[in-house]
């Protein structure tokens, strides 16, 4: 091994390595932990994501507490809060085999019960050669207690899941709503590789237009002609504003919960693409070491770390929705947000109340950061039982100060 092997980057480490934790210390003390995370990916995780992660500088390392001293609100607390460690031999869940060995080891009620509703379907998507494996969970009331109420969709964020709905989603169906979510690329159990070809085969192919033809090709095969409320999660928020935007004859109504599209987790589409390798590189690294959110059960899947680095080259979603097309947006909308959320800004709900053409409220959700849907369920389950049911939204907490 090299003098400088050891070291994450190599030499260019070496001359780094000061820099970084310079900057690390100066962000620490004021800057936010998001542009602390920032400094450390860029100091620490260089290189090509596949040799690197061959080589094994992804495995451990001292850099474990310091990454978790800088860790946002997102990556914590229901997020990593439980681990399902327990003393003793676990029992496996019985699971089919594409949700994987990781899926089985679970034990949180409400995860095993989400899991357990997956289910795996080809779609046929526009621009794609192949059919596209699905994973989604489509959730019915009892017989008797459906309301007269439009079904929602669910879209979550950015390497995510429909694990990301399983405290609100039981709530939403026993208040006598249809629920129905799919995974879309980057997350959970969906096929990833239709698209890695899709994109690595025409340059002018985009991540956006791919996942709103596999949106629309979902809600289609589950609704057919019947309008949905639509709602979307942090980055999934940018998601739903693209599809709301192209196919309104889809929207019934649209739900944004700390959503992107006014302002983005990343830099601009330049500095995203630029960094596309390190920041996979951070994603492998997390993953390696039990650091990614809970409960990631699909880091091990098919094309999971490809996807995350043709995303980020693609320059993201800041390159499609912005609030130029916010504006376009025709459908009735409910603006939610954590009060205290720490990735994206809370003043971000005064720029959609002023962009968006009918936005009819906006509800900070209290005791809530970047994920309300697993910080206060309740909250968000009652919200928007309320604003589907045409009912008084509870009362949330305060508005944050204008800048």
């Amino acid at each position: 091994m090299g003098a400088f092997d050891a070291v994450p980057g190599g030499i260019a480490g070496v001359f780094l390595i000061p820099i970084g934790l310079l900057l690390v210390i100066i962000l620490l003390a004021g800057k936010g932990s998001m542009a602390s995370g920032a400094a450390l990916m860029l100091v620490f995780f260089g290189g090509n994501p596949d040799e690197r992660e061959a080589s094994g500088k992804n495995e451990g390392g001292w850099i474990i507490d310091l990454a978790l001293s800088v860790t946002p609100s997102a990556w914590k607390k229901a997020y990593m809060g439980e681990r399902d460690a327990e003393d003793g031999e676990k029992v496996l869940l019985d699971l089919p085999a594409w949700q994987g060995e990781q899926a089985r080891e679970l034990v949180e009620p409400e995860a095993v019960a989400n899991v357990k509703s997956m289910q795996l379907a080809p779609l046929s998507v526009e621009g794609l050669a192949d059919p596209v494996d699905t994973c989604f969970m489509s959730l019915h009331p009892a017989p008797g207690a459906a309301a007269d109420l439009p079904p929602i969709v669910l879209i979550h964020g950015f390497d995510s899941s429909v694990l990301e709905f399983r405290y609100i989603a039981p709530k939403l169906v026993e208040a006598g709503m249809r629920v129905e979510a799919m995974e879309w690329w980057t997350g959970g159990f969906t096929a990833r590789e239709p698209f890695i070809q899709a994109l690595a085969a025409d340059p002018s192919a985009t991540p956006w237009d791919l996942i709103r033809k596999h949106q629309r090709a979902f809600i289609k095969r589950q609704l057919g002609d019947q309008k949905c409320i639509l709602l979307g999660a942090s980055l999934g928020g940018a998601v739903a504003i693209d599809f709301a935007a192209s196919h309104p004859e889809c929207i019934e109504k649209l739900i944004l919960m700390d959503a992107g599209g006014e302002s983005y987790a990343q830099p601009d589409p330049f500095l995203t693409a630029l960094a596309a390798d390190p920041v996979t590189n951070l994603f492998q690294w997390r993953a390696n070491n039990g650091l990614l959110p809970y409960p990631h059960v699909w880091a091990k899947e098919a094309g999971w770390r490809q996807a995350l680095r043709a995303y980020l080259k693609s320059g993201g979603y800041q390159q499609r929705v912005n609030p130029t097309l916010i504006k376009t947006v025709p459908a009735p909308t409910l603006v939610l947000w954590g009060e205290e959320d720490d990735v994206l800004s809370p003043q971000d709900v005064y720029k959609f109340q002023a962009d968006l053409p009918n936005c009819e409220a906006v509800l900070m959700i209290p005791k809530a950061q970047h994920a309300p849907a697993l910080e206060n369920p309740s909250f968000v389950a009652d919200s928007i039982i309320a604003y589907v049911k045409g009912q008084p939204l509870p009362q949330g907490a305060p508005m944050p100060a204008k800048a």
